[in-house]
């Protein structure tokens, strides 16, 4: 069987999320409750209330950087702390101005009140927790390894984080940067800045929404490791950059791309999956369903 090279988001993919975005959530009404006096039933409702004035128009609310969505709120469970934040940072009534009011007291912008929320609350967690990957991980890898396949996580996480969530399993996972492909079969590119856009405002329409897929970080990336295949959870920040590569016809474009079936995965992201270069090729419905995938793909690429 021919060598296979599988890029791969990390968070999403191969981990449970719903304790550490809970944790980021408790982090940030926590801190709203302290800042701003009120009891913690009257932060939860009206944190509440934030969180479904933002879900009302997803396609508004998400990751933005520099005025530009990122990712949507819809697609991206992670982007709601922040979506929330910056809904109370817009001040578009009496509650969110009360909030964005005691929040500048004390920090200097409420970007950077998200950040400290974020980053305590998940350097706190990885703390504490010796990993929290999906039941059947290690099984899942330990299969694609015998089968002669390269694994690249690429992902906003520290690197640290896949390296030693996978070492609780006895995996060993290289730097990315230090080690070039080929030279070992599981490598990371930790902090790969997915999320950062370029100057141009390209983009491509999946199920109807507009997607920037200049990222110039990630691309870079990409054009580097040439992939088989690319997976994640979020269709923008995973999936909308190797797709595009895709309909230029670049070289190092992957021939196929999956999306995670996620209990929030929006309808306009199910209906991306379509086989045309500039559609989403494949919807997994949990990591261990990659084995039977990949071994298909590969026995495709043997008789082709």
């Amino acid at each position: 069987m021919s060598s296979f090279h599988l890029i791969s988001d990390f968070d999403g993919v191969w981990t449970e999320t719903s304790a550490e975005l809970q944790a980021v959530h408790e982090t940030v009404m926590g801190r709203l409750q302290w800042l701003s006096g009120r009891s913690r039933e009257e932060v939860q409702e009206d944190y509440a209330r934030f969180v479904q004035d933002v879900l009302a128009e997803p396609h508004l609310h998400g990751w933005k950087l520099d005025g530009r969505l990122s990712s949507f709120v819809d697609e991206d469970v992670f982007a709601m702390p922040t979506s929330v934040g910056q809904y109370i940072d817009a001040g578009g009534c009496e509650r969110t101005r009360f909030y964005r009011g005691r929040i500048l007291q004390k920090y200097e912008t409420v970007l950077i009140f998200l950040d400290d929320c974020y980053h305590t609350t998940c350097d706190a967690f990885r703390s504490t927790v010796s990993h929290d990957l999906v039941t059947g991980s290690e099984r899942v890898l330990e299969w694609l390894l015998q089968h002669d396949v390269q694994v690249t996580f690429v992902t906003n996480a520290p690197a640290g984080k896949v390296m030693d969530w996978f070492a609780h399993h006895d995996f060993q996972v290289a730097d990315g940067r230090e080690v070039p492909r080929g030279a070992a079969p599981l490598r990371v590119f930790g902090r790969a800045g997915k999320q950062f856009l370029g100057s141009s405002d390209r983009s491509l329409s999946f199920g109807g929404r507009e997607v920037a897929v200049d990222r110039p970080q990630y691309r870079a990336i990409l054009e580097q490791e040439s992939p088989d295949m690319v997976i994640g959870d979020v269709l923008s920040l995973d999936l909308a950059t190797p797709v595009s590569l895709r309909v230029e016809g670049h070289p190092a474009a992957p021939k196929e791309v999956g999306v995670m079936h996620m209990r929030h995965t929006p309808q306009w992201v199910l209906d991306s999956i379509k086989p045309t270069p500039a559609g989403i090729d494949h919807l997994i419905s949990h990591v261990t369903s990659l084995p039977r995938l990949v071994l298909a793909l590969q026995h495709r690429m043997q008789s082709e």
